[in-house]
């Protein structure tokens, strides 16, 4: 129960700290989405780090493998940066098609993030166990839908011309 409030908590105030007012357009959307990322990577790093409780041996064998994780992602996160960067220029006023080229590319990218994730599994239980495998994806789990959810309350709504 406490390692459950401790993830759920922790989650949250990420979430909560990292995330810009992208829908307040204020600064350069770019520069904000990339600081944040620096700030998640770092948090997140640090979370797991806490949660996952990992003995020194576990810990040399498996933080090379999450770094390599990490850049792969990363190389996602790239792609879904320049996707929300473009809904956002023009997301009051999206044509149909648009709307379904973008809902595509979503779909697409959380296609690769899922290959991702599963294509990591096997390496990290070959250096921890695979409860703390779980708990890994668990915490990072968590962590992206906390910051998935606040990066989407902030956005414009489709075709909401309002929100401009």
């Amino acid at each position: 129960m406490v390692r459950r409030s401790t993830i759920g908590l922790t989650a949250l105030l990420v979430g909560l700290a990292a995330v810009p007012c992208l829908a307040q357009g204020t600064g350069n959307v770019h520069d904000e989405i990339e600081l944040t990322r620096q700030e998640v990577r770092a948090n997140r790093q640090d979370i797991i780090r806490r949660l996952l409780d990992l003995t020194e041996q576990q810990s040399q064998a498996f933080w090379p493998i999450y770094r390599s994780y990490q850049e792969e992602s990363a190389t996602l996160g790239d792609q879904r940066v320049v996707l929300i960067e473009t809904y956002l220029k023009s997301s009051a006023t999206l044509t149909d098609e648009q709307a379904k080229e973008l809902l595509s590319q979503s779909f697409k990218l959380r296609e690769k993030q899922l290959s991702l994730q599963k294509k990591y599994v096997g390496k990290y239980q070959k250096v921890i166990p695979g409860v703390k495998v779980a708990r890994l994806y668990q915490i990072d789990n968590v962590l992206d839908a906390v910051i998935q959810a606040n990066l989407h309350a902030q956005m414009p709504m489709a075709g909401d011309t309002t929100a401009q």
